[in-house]
């Protein structure tokens, strides 16, 4: 039994306008198409004889493509713009190496669109940002459950990717995961239609796993590899602690919350919290006294 091979179709004269050296490449002998060619053979020909070749390294190429891609294009609207075949831009960012400067300069020029809501790319990046996200709004006490509503996906979906040891997911998700991150930062789950008690389970689990909180992260931290927040309270020193513990205060009381529900959500004692918060508000900070000390412990511990 033989085997049929399904060869590549070369891409017609067609598809290229007139004046283009590929058209005459593929038969069309017009006047301008002509005169195309020709202006690129002397071109050539002169980069030949001043040391340079038309050949160029593709590593700023596939870069300017993940830029391409990270504003949303997809490989079809790319390829199109760059008039490449459906194999050519693959090959690529796949083997790197070298491209012709004709190519190059077409796919350098391609501009990035606007970006404007979330993106359908399906190119893949690292899941670095992405997982640190998800596990951050876990620690904040937004369950998978909830964020699978918000993501509107299946049931299972958050839990997943949390779960998932891949080195990459999809630009898409990515992006989407980085949209819902920046919606619900700064808000209250309790707030937000989850019950309290499940807020307090998923801080608790997430707890558990060691997973910081909104407070040890700037936006720029997630992706970062080089970048190790210090999640449990014994990696900070008196000082920095306090000041992260005074940050997390002053956010919370901007929602009117209760002393008492700030003091749980944080683990702290309710007497502390309302120190904290008459300072801020009141800006006179207060007398540390043994008292005072003893209701925060967790500041003895780690100094």
């Amino acid at each position: 039994m033989t085997t049929t091979v399904k060869r590549r179709q070369p891409i017609p004269a067609d598809a290229f306008d007139h004046g283009d050296a590929r058209r005459y490449r593929r038969g069309c002998t017009c006047r301008p198409c002509t005169d195309a060619a020709t202006a690129e053979a002397r071109r050539w020909k002169y980069l030949r004889s001043t040391g340079r070749g038309g050949i160029v390294t593709a590593s700023k190429v596939i870069r300017h493509i993940w830029k391409l891609r990270a504003a949303g294009m997809t490989d079809l609207e790319i390829r199109a713009q760059a008039k490449l075949s459906p194999a050519h831009l693959y090959q690529i960012i796949r083997l790197g190496g070298t491209v012709r400067h004709t190519t190059a300069t077409r796919i350098l020029t391609i501009q990035p669109p606007k970006i404007d809501g979330p993106s359908r790319n399906g190119a893949h990046v690292p899941s670095l940002g992405t997982l640190r996200r998800l596990q951050t709004l876990n620690a904040e006490g937004w369950p998978c459950k909830e964020l699978d509503r918000r993501l509107n996906t299946g049931t299972g979906y958050t839990a997943y990717l949390l779960r998932n040891k891949a080195d990459t997911v999809r630009f898409s998700t990515a992006d989407t995961v980085r949209h819902l991150y920046a919606d619900l930062d700064g808000l209250a789950p309790e707030e937000h239609g989850v019950s309290p008690v499940n807020a307090r389970l998923t801080r608790a689990r997430a707890a558990a796993n060691h997973w910081a909180r909104a407070a040890y992260w700037d936006d720029d931290d997630f992706d970062d590899p080089n970048f190790t927040p210090a999640v449990s309270d014994e990696q900070l020193g008196r000082d920095q602690l306090g000041a992260l513990r005074r940050a997390e205060i002053a956010h919370l009381i901007t929602f009117n919350l209760p002393h008492a529900d700030i003091a749980a959500r944080l683990g702290m004692a309710e007497s502390y919290v309302r120190d904290i918060a008459r300072e801020i508000t009141t800006g006179n900070r207060r007398n540390r006294t043994p008292e005072s000390a003893a209701a925060a412990p967790y500041l003895k511990e780690a100094a």
